[in-house]
């Protein structure tokens, strides 16, 4: 899997499972987040990606969430979602971006989320859903 990332942001983690990078700044900066959980192979995917589904159009249905769709990512479809902006601006907020892949004969939940707090959110929405759109998955 790969990302493209704006040139300031920097590599926090880089293990099998998990990787990290984030943008300059405090608690204003964003962060790109990317686990890998493995699926036992009788996992019924179908099932629990519409889950994710319907539940974020639940949460928007209840302000938490602003934007909900399905969303096909290098030929991979996954359930994309933005979260509300929080009561409090520390808060942080959430793009994320999930899906399913069978990799080296294995199932695979991706989960790719872009986060920044309330107010530092703004100013990095353009570069976060650049980074999401970027996204190369061998799958």
């Amino acid at each position: 899997m790969s990302w493209t990332v704006p040139p300031q942001w920097k590599q926090v983690t880089n293990e099998s499972k998990e990787l990290v990078w984030h943008s300059p700044g405090g608690s204003e900066a964003a962060n790109l987040i990317v686990s890998i959980s493995p699926m036992d192979e009788s996992f019924p995917t179908d099932i629990s990606i519409k889950a994710f589904y319907d539940q974020a159009k639940s949460r928007a249905k209840n302000g938490e969430v602003d934007e909900v769709k399905w969303l096909e990512i290098d030929g991979l479809k996954g359930v994309e979602f933005r979260e509300a902006n929080p009561e409090k601006p520390d808060g942080f907020r959430r793009l994320q971006w999930m899906a399913y892949r069978k990799y080296a004969g294995q199932m695979q939940l991706v989960n790719l989320m872009l986060s920044s707090n309330g107010k530092g959110f703004p100013q990095h929405q353009d570069a976060m859903y650049g980074v999401m759109y970027s996204t190369k998955i061998v799958h």
